[in-house]
């Protein structure tokens, strides 16, 4: 019984090395650029408040983010008249 254990576990390693060394090298993916929310303000100088969802943002500074919150796009919210 052993001896079949034995063997098992030797051929579960030999099928897992031939996998790995057969599939392809993968390039590793760079992060996409995104505008950060703090140079958001200076781009768009028009712009009195602009949120991601997560983070509120204005001319004086940002808020701070929840633990769980997943940010979205950049949205202006209040115009300067």
């Amino acid at each position: 019984m052993n001896v079949f254990f034995r063997t098992l576990a030797l051929g579960l390693l030999l099928a897992a090395t031939a996998a790995r060394a057969d599939s392809p090298k993968l390039e590793p993916m760079l992060p996409a650029i995104s505008t950060p929310i703090q140079a958001y303000g200076a781009q768009n100088p028009a712009c009195l408040e602009w949120t991601d969802g997560c983070v509120l943002c204005s001319r004086e500074g940002c808020s701070t983010p929840g633990i769980a919150c997943q940010p979205g796009g950049l949205v202006c919210k209040k115009l300067a008249k």
